[in-house]
């Protein structure tokens, strides 16, 4: 709604990078308050960790969008795919926790939950930018974009559409805090850690593919089936896989 905040000569402050900013920096704080029980031994192993999961983030998801949109989709502010997140995040995680000997899944466990509730910031960015548009609605709640610099498409602009990204905002809210509820039991020693990992997949693949049914910029997979419900699958299988890692991996995990 908001593609830009402030205008003052060449500065411009746009929406969506600044709802990106303010959630790093709160998932950060969140991060550092908690950095002693995620292992981490001094600061510059905190920061080490926090450069690299978010590098790795921003390639992983620029690279699938690339994939699935073509080269043409290469724009260092636009174009992000969060799927892709799912796979460059946690194999960067991996390579650190192998090389500051800190089990894996006890780290992932705080990066996952962070990246839950980064990713509803994320939402609200994209709600600003006016991309992951929604399908065409007569609800009451209906949003229309009217700001020639959004990236809905122009025949879609004035259009009541489904705010498929305040849907996806608020879930992964609520996603985020029952996952920081199930860390809480982690940090006890109630439970072995990895749940919140296979929770966050499982929750973000339910999620995706039902959101898929009102977004209007999908892309098709196979017959009715979109690309990403077919990740969201993907991510469904994947929880399954941590499910059982966790079951008989060691506390070195």
């Amino acid at each position: 709604m908001l593609p830009i905040l402030v205008a003052l000569g060449p500065f411009k402050l746009y929406g969506y990078g600044a709802a990106i900013t303010l959630g790093g920096v709160l998932g950060t704080r969140f991060l550092w308050l908690r950095r002693s029980r995620m292992g981490l031994r001094d600061d510059e192993s905190f920061w080490a960790l926090i450069n690299i999961a978010v590098l790795a983030g921003f390639l992983g998801g620029k690279l699938l969008f690339i994939l699935q949109y073509g080269s043409s989709g290469f724009n260092l502010m636009n174009g992000y795919s969060a799927f892709g997140g799912f796979v460059s995040v946690p194999l960067a995680i991996a390579g650190f926790a192998y090389w500051k000997k800190i089990p894996f899944l006890k780290l992932a466990d705080y990066m996952f939950l962070t990246a839950a509730f980064w990713h509803a910031f994320g939402r609200l960015g994209c709600f600003l930018a006016g991309c992951c548009y929604g399908k065409p609605t007569g609800l009451p709640w209906g949003v229309a974009f009217r700001d020639p610099r959004s990236m809905v498409p122009r025949e879609l602009l004035g259009v009541h559409l489904h705010p498929v990204q305040l849907y996806e905002a608020a879930a992964d809210l609520l996603v985020a805090y029952a996952l920081y509820r199930v860390l809480l039991v982690t940090e006890a020693g109630r439970c072995k850690p990895g749940l919140v990992v296979a929770l966050h997949l499982a929750a973000y693949g339910v999620l995706r593919s039902l959101l898929e049914l009102v977004r209007a910029d999908t892309l098709p997979f196979l017959g009715p089936l979109t690309q990403g419900q077919a990740l969201g699958a993907g991510l469904l299988l994947a929880s399954a896989a941590v499910m059982a890692w966790r079951r008989r991996c060691s506390p070195s995990c």
